[in-house]
């Protein structure tokens, strides 16, 4: 005989009740902060942050950081989302915090910061974080990009300039150098919306090459072409670094490109030739790589038309890599994977989201979250296994674990309501994260360079200034 199901059932029949234990949908999050702890990193945020509060009620800065990054990691994009972790005594064990902090004491304490203490920040602890490169045999390849944030307000240094989403729309315009096999921002600027991609990228270099341990190399750089600029090509040619940067098509250029006459088939509607390029304001010839798509076999093919060769879409590379025509191009090709971290910065990991009325407060907390961002693709290389993976995933398969809070005696507990091969797979993650050391060549002295640097600026709050007359020129900034 077949059973009918009931119409009413399921979570209406389900009875409800309620317990006075300390229960978490993140007790994944111990595996993160216990790598974090392997690592050192409250130490290394105990010697850099600066706090200059006399409040017998404070809470500490390293606290105050700490529950930024939970706040980032369980999927937080606003100030506001830390409140969501006040009253949640597992994650509170789990930080090892008595108490975190609301938005208010967030927003307050990185409102008063200044351009000194965001550059010692980064100094102690980019040093420390890249200290632990992987070494490419052949060298890294560095990628430029700039990206855009939208602002929703009237905050220090948001101004209109390119935003191809929202046109008008007020926003800040970072500038990012990421390394490709590592998947690490290497450096990082905010900056405001009016400023082109390629403003200020000679003085990024020169922080960004310094933030690099003595012996590790570089092969190559790549950009898209909002960095081909003359004076950025110089510097690279000066720095002896090859690059490959996209070029814009202008006028002079598309003549040059009709004029080639011998294309070499290397896929399916896709065929490369090359030339030597001379325009005004250069002083010599450089290399030009172009690619041109097939539309009737490539229908989705991207790139600039020509009125004098129809059915074909253009790309052109400009490149000071010894290579062949087709390697540039695939070699170029790769800067895509750039644009995945970005997007993953932004979506993922919320970089866009946390804004001040503080250009440097914005600042701070968008390096420090760069940061994180290098800790997790750290813990996902040597931990996860998955260094491909995006912070959502990991979330999903890692971070979502029920936990109660318990004691056996005095000892806290943390249950996490795991079994079969779900708990197996954790199991070995904190195996794995027990049993990780640092290699020896990437051991860091952080008090040499505490010692160096000087101690951390004292925080002081922000005072409340007049307008300035011209807001333009107070929210420009330049390094």
């Amino acid at each position: 005989m077949q059973r009918k199901s009931s119409p009413t059932g399921g979570a209406t029949e389900l009875a409800i009740e309620y317990t006075s234990k300390p229960v978490s949908g993140w007790g994944g999050l111990v595996s993160v902060f216990r790598f974090f702890d392997r690592l050192g990193v409250r130490e290394v945020l105990a010697e850099v942050l600066p706090d200059g509060r006399r409040s017998p009620n404070q809470i500490p800065v390293l606290d105050i950081v700490l529950s930024l990054f939970v706040t980032v990691l369980t999927g937080g994009r606003r100030f506001a989302h830390v409140e969501r972790w006040r009253g949640d005594e597992v994650v509170h064990a789990i930080v090892g915090a008595r108490r975190l902090p609301s938005a208010m004491t967030l927003t307050r304490y990185f409102g008063g910061w200044v351009q000194a203490q965001v550059e010692q920040l980064v100094e102690g602890m980019w040093r420390w974080q890249l200290a632990r490169l992987p070494a490419q045999p052949l060298g890294a390849v560095l990628d430029l990009d700039s990206t855009v944030f939208e602002r929703y307000g009237a905050q220090e240094g948001s101004l209109k300039g390119h935003n191809p989403r929202k046109h008008g729309r007020p926003s800040h315009h970072p500038l990012l150098a990421l390394l490709a096999e590592a998947k690490v921002v290497l450096h990082a600027w905010l900056r405001s919306g009016n400023t082109g991609s390629a403003r200020g990228v000679r003085g990024f270099l020169d922080q960004a090459l310094a933030y690099l341990p003595q012996d590790y190399r570089l092969y190559a750089v790549r950009a898209d072409s909002g960095f081909f600029d003359v004076t950025v090509l110089k510097d690279l040619e000066h720095r002896a670094l090859p690059y490959a940067i996209a070029v814009r098509l202008t006028p002079p250029l598309r003549r040059q490109l009709v004029g080639i006459t011998r294309w070499q088939e290397f896929a399916p509607g896709l065929e490369v030739g090359e030339l030597l390029y001379e325009t005004y304001g250069w002083q010599t010839a450089r290399r030009i790589v172009s690619v041109r798509e097939r539309i009737a076999d490539r229908p989705q093919a991207r790139g600039r038309q020509l009125i004098e060769v129809p059915g074909y879409t253009f790309h052109a590379v400009v490149t000071t890599l010894e290579l062949s025509a087709v390697d540039v191009w695939r070699f170029y090709n790769g800067r895509a994977e750039c644009e995945n971290r970005i997007k993953e910065l932004k979506e993922d990991f919320g970089a866009g989201g946390f804004c001040l009325q503080s250009f440097y407060g914005t600042e701070a907390v968008f390096r420090l979250i760069c940061c994180l961002y290098n800790l997790m693709a750290e813990f996902r290389r040597e931990i996860v296994h998955a260094p491909t993976q995006r912070l959502l995933t990991v979330r999903q398969q890692v971070l979502v674990v029920g936990g109660i809070l318990g004691a056996h005696g005095r000892t806290p507990v943390l249950r996490l309501g795991l079994r079969g091969r779900w708990r197996e797979r954790f199991a070995a993650l904190l195996a794995r994260i027990a049993t990780y050391t640092i290699p020896t060549v990437a051991q860091f002295d952080l008090r040499a360079l505490t010692q160096q640097l000087g101690p951390p600026r004292p925080w002081k709050p922000r005072r409340r200034q007049r307008p300035h007359p011209y807001p333009a020129l107070a929210a420009l900034v330049t390094y």
